[in-house]
């Protein structure tokens, strides 16, 4: 269990300068007249990292880049968005392999689907597949839904629990007791989820864990976003854990343990248990 630390920072080289950029990025590469120019690296204040071509301050050309949720992309760039042919691989598994434009699929291409690892081409219009049957519509109602997990610890004399997270699915239940919608809901987290696959997914639903992290919150003053990656096994037992956000590293490594200690359901490719990831996306803060 650890946090993610890969970079793709690179030591100055010669006729290369560093700049500290507006709003707190840095820059380290080549300028003209001042301005990023030709080839470098940014890192941007949400750690996204960028390295490759730049014309006149603009991410455009051959490049790689790790974003802040921990997903790579190499191969072309236009105005600071995959454009082009490249190569995008999901932290949550699975990859695609295309054209892309204005940051999305659109066109054809090749598929690497989370957990099995089958390939098959696929198509993509505006980032939307035009290939595959589409995803049940989702149900008005429900999406109106909200459901809320509540601190049981209120303040001394008051007698109502406060709302400390919300959700468009219910928190307390497990795969089998979602709804149709609501499972599509948690699939469209996974962009390479196999049409007849499932991802993992708590066996009790999240809400023990996220109760716990609302506890962790409070104790270290938290008001920051958090991404936790759970490597769920065909056996249903935790492979590692990777935590992404938390300035503070003890609380970090505090969050990754309570997920960990979650139990899964694992993920199906085939009609068969895989190994696959459980994210989870949350924004911890605290009410004064």
């Amino acid at each position: 269990m650890g946090s993610s630390t890969a970079s793709l920072a690179q030591t100055l080289a010669p006729g290369e300068v560093q700049l500290k950029l507006p709003g707190g990025g840095l820059y380290i590469g080549t300028v003209t007249n001042g301005v990023p120019d030709g080839k470098g690296y940014f890192k941007d204040p949400d750690g996204t990292q960028y390295e490759g071509e730049v014309h006149m301050g603009h991410r455009t050309g051959l490049a790689e880049a790790m974003f802040r949720n921990g997903d790579r992309y190499k191969g072309q760039w236009k105005d600071g968005k995959p454009d082009g042919v490249g190569t995008m691989t999901y932290m949550v598994g699975g990859a695609f392999e295309g054209r892309w434009s204005g940051g999305v699929p659109d066109g054809r291409g090749i598929m690497t689907f989370a957990g099995s690892g089958r390939r098959a081409e696929v198509g993509f219009l505006n980032g939307e597949r035009i290939d595959a049957a589409p995803p049940p519509p989702p149900d008005k109602d429900e999406e109106k839904q909200k459901y809320a997990l509540r601190d049981a610890n209120a303040p001394v004399g008051s007698h109502m629990a406060h709302k400390v997270s919300t959700s468009p699915i219910p928190m307390n239940r497990g795969w089998e007791a979602l709804t149709p919608s609501q499972q599509q809901y948690v699939r469209r987290r996974y962009p390479a989820l196999d049409a007849a696959d499932e991802p993992p997914y708590p066996v009790n639903g999240p809400q023990a864990f996220y109760a716990k992290l609302a506890d962790l919150a409070g104790k270290y003053d938290i008001n920051e976003d958090l991404i936790i990656y759970v490597l769920v096994g065909a056996d249903g037992k935790v492979a590692s854990v990777t935590s992404i956000g938390l300035n503070d590293p003890e609380a970090r490594r505090l969050a990754g343990v309570l997920a960990g200690l979650v139990k899964y359901k694992p993920a199906r490719c085939g009609g068969q248990p895989c190994q696959m990831m459980a994210p989870f996306y949350m924004q911890l803060s605290v009410t004064y």
